[in-house]
């Protein structure tokens, strides 16, 4: 089993315990419209405070290139999408301008933009280049090193907490996403057609239990799934 199918399969295991963004680095008008693709319930008010706070800027260029980057490789793509399907990128910006207040103790600059500082420096000093310039492999051996606590790294303590906050990120951010809910394959609450028991099991019962005709063609006319159940006041089902 292969690293995303076991991310694939400890949420899977989350979501049955408890029960979009568009690809573009820079935050322009189609990702401004992908953002509030879904705008139902919101008051004329917070829809003009959402759009003044999303028509700010917190990353640069660079430092969308290179947390586009770093998401990339966490949670490489595969046949049926990848990050920037899911709009990764998008809710960095999003999280660092929502959190970049003293009531989060400003997350965005002293977590997000520090991660993308620490990890540029770590890479300058292992590999002398940015990571932007640097290789899947090389990025790839350095995220190696700091993907779990490991008392030998005292020194790297800061850049493995950081690096623990990116993956998180990416990967709640992929799986959160319409692409990443089908990545899943989860189907939640999603209409079936049931034709009731099959002939199969029916068969081995014969004799003991059976359906009754009058009560499959009101019950399971699948043709009817859309029609509301009429009982008399007997408790008969009239439909």
């Amino acid at each position: 089993m292969d690293r995303r199918e076991s991310i694939k399969n400890i949420l899977l295991g989350s979501i049955g315990s408890s029960v979009l963004l568009e690809s573009c680095v820079s935050l322009d008008k189609e990702v401004l419209d992908k953002i509030w693709e879904y705008q139902y319930g919101r008051t004329p008010e917070e829809k003009e405070r959402d759009e003044k706070f999303l028509n700010s800027k917190f990353f640069n260029e660079n430092e969308l290139k290179t947390i586009e980057k770093i998401a990339n490789i966490i949670l490489p793509p595969n046949e049926i999408g990848n990050i920037n399907d899911a709009g990764v990128v998008e809710m960095f910006e999003f999280i660092a301008k929502d959190w970049s207040t003293p009531a989060h103790n400003n997350y965005g600059e002293k977590v997000l933009r520090r991660g993308v500082i620490v990890f540029d420096q770590l890479c300058t000093e292992k590999f002398g280049l940015k990571l932007l310039d640097c290789s899947e492999s090389q990025i790839k051996l350095l995220f190696d090193e700091i993907s779990y606590e490991d008392k030998s790294l005292k020194d790297q303590k800061e850049s493995v907490k950081l690096f623990a906050t990116f993956r998180g990120m990416v990967v709640t951010g992929y799986f959160t996403s319409e692409i990443g809910i089908k990545d899943l394959g989860y189907k939640g609450n999603t209409p079936n057609v049931w034709d009731g028991v099959p002939n199969d099991v029916l068969e081995q019962y014969k004799g003991i239990v059976s359906y009754d005709k009058e009560w499959i063609d009101k019950c399971i006319d699948q043709s009817k799934r859309g029609e509301i159940a009429e009982w008399d006041e007997e408790g008969n089902l009239l439909t």
